[in-house]
């Protein structure tokens, strides 16, 4: 996600154009899963990528069959999910998030049935009520696997104007972002069910697979992450979509009626630029964006192995929101001449979410700096590339350097590799979004450019699909350098001292 609040910076650039464990009982192990069950998935990826589902290690499937109701509004459905222990411990417990439950978001969801295996089961809600508690039945084994299933409705808020109003029923869109049960990741410190304060992302997942059934009036449309595998006019006024979505750490959901849109091609990936009529030129313009920046990124980095990438206007107070395949970037930015170059910067920096969030996963709430310090540095890789070496000097200087130095100056330097809820609002701008881009144009500037793409590459293709860390990256650049990064970790990473 991009914060609003860093636009100043850069608007001077003058360019032309964010438990206790019991022994388990005896359970029948996983499937492994046959390369032929995950044909239902080809669809969302580009042919020379389909061989990656292969590449993923037991990975939960979502089944949600929803529907949309514009006149109460509500997104009302159901949810099978099959979740696989890759654990070394057996589970006593999962957890589900209701982002939807979010503080003070407006809206809501409730969950009218949960079934485990079949059969019936209890829940309680942690957490202000964003994490549903599962008590499983029996405890599951390592590499066991368990089905759950899930009733609920999510009651949409009209015209939100909290938690950058991304999720909302407004009049050109509606937005539904990670509205769904939504299974968090289990690492070596347990479920992860905190809440980051309003300024930070929520979703800390594992890549998964999806499919869904979304039924929606027939003079809307549904923009999702994923692709639409196809639609069933039921002959009612509604209309049936059906998506896949794979591998993706959530899946985000907008449905409009007034929406227009424009749409190019990048080798097999269709990018779809989503705007309000009144808006044509502009979302012209982020279909400039996103994709002269998908082309910089898979030169850099790898290959973006979805079929779709789409790129919508939304109301979100936010620059930008990232998703699976989704960029969403503020209406505000759509209309406004005095934030052209902002509005650049926005689009692409949620572009780059696709690899560094999207496919390279992290713990966005207690290490946001793994994702979002990258993404801000692979944004000035694109300017660089796509206007040159003065273009990368005033970003690092009046984006980076600038701000950065008057938090320093003003005593509020803090270490980048904290939880979002160590910063106030300012600071979590002023380290993770512009010192943190310094720590990866240090190593650039020791390792040379060559070492440094090579990097970036290797990182890539080691933890895609996987949950990365900082010392994860630490470890990856010293391996692709063969040298110590060790001081510019302790300048840049780690000063000052906690």
């Amino acid at each position: 996600m991009l914060l609003r609040m860093v636009r100043l910076w850069i608007i001077v650039l003058g360019l032309t154009t964010a438990c206790n464990l019991v022994a388990p009982i005896a359970q029948t192990p996983a499937p492994t899963v046959a390369v032929d069950d995950l044909a239902l998935y080809h669809p969302a990826l580009i042919a020379g990528n389909q061989s990656d589902l292969a590449r993923l290690d037991r990975p939960t499937r979502y089944d949600l069959t929803l529907t949309y109701d514009p006149a109460t509004p509500t997104l009302s459905g159901s949810e099978d999910a099959r979740y696989f222990n890759r654990q070394s411990v057996p589970l006593n417990e999962m957890y589900f998030r209701l982002f939807a439950n979010y503080p003070d978001s407006g809206g809501k969801i409730a969950v009218s049935t949960l079934a485990v295996d079949g059969a019936p089961a209890s829940f309680a809600l942690e957490a202000q009520e964003t994490a549903l508690r599962v008590l499983l039945p029996q405890p599951l084994a390592p590499n066991a696997a368990v089905k759950l299933h899930l009733d609920f409705t999510v009651t949409i808020p009209r015209n939100a104007k909290t938690h950058y109003a991304d999720f909302t029923a407004n009049d050109s869109v509606t937005t539904l972002p990670s509205v769904y049960p939504l299974i968090p990741a289990y690492d070596d410190k347990g479920w992860h069910i905190e809440i980051p304060p309003p300024y930070g992302d929520l979703v800390y997942a594992d890549a998964s697979l999806y499919a869904v059934t979304m039924t929606v009036p027939t003079t809307m449309t549904v923009i999702a992450s994923g692709s639409t595998d196809g639609t069933l006019d039921n002959g009612n006024g509604t209309t049936t979509w059906r998506i896949v979505g794979a591998p993706m750490r959530d899946f985000d959901l907008n449905v409009t009626a007034q929406l227009q849109k424009a749409s190019a091609t990048v080798g097999e990936t269709t990018v779809n630029a989503w705007y309000e009529p009144a808006d044509v030129e502009t979302g012209k313009k982020a279909l400039k964006f996103a994709t002269d920046a998908l082309r910089v990124f898979q030169n850099r980095f790898g290959a973006y192995p979805y079929r779709e990438l789409d790129v919508v206007e939304t109301p979100t107070a936010a620059g930008g929101i990232e998703y699976p395949g989704i960029v969403v970037i503020g209406r505000n930015l759509y209309k406004s001449a005095r934030d052209a170059q902002f509005f650049e910067f926005a689009t692409v920096h949620e572009v780059s979410h696709q690899w560094w969030y999207g496919m390279v996963g992290d713990d966005q709430v207690n290490q946001p700096w793994v994702d979002e310090s990258l993404a801000q540095y692979s944004s000035l890789i694109y300017f660089e590339d796509s206007y040159g070496a003065v273009a990368r000097q005033t970003i690092l200087r009046d984006a980076f350097q600038g701000p950065y130095n008057r938090a320093k100056s003003a005593g509020r330097d803090m270490p980048v590799n904290l939880p979002v809820a160590a910063y106030d609002e300012s600071n979590y701008s002023a380290i993770v979004y512009d010192k943190g881009p310094l720590f990866y144009d240090a190593l650039r500037a020791k390792m040379g450019d060559a070492l440094f793409f090579k990097f970036l590459r290797t990182y890539f293709d080691r933890y895609r699909y996987k949950i990365a860390t900082g010392d994860d990256i630490l470890h990856t650049a010293e391996d692709a350098c063969g040298c110590s990064l060790q001081s510019e970790w302790k300048q840049w990473i780690l000063s000052p001292a906690k």
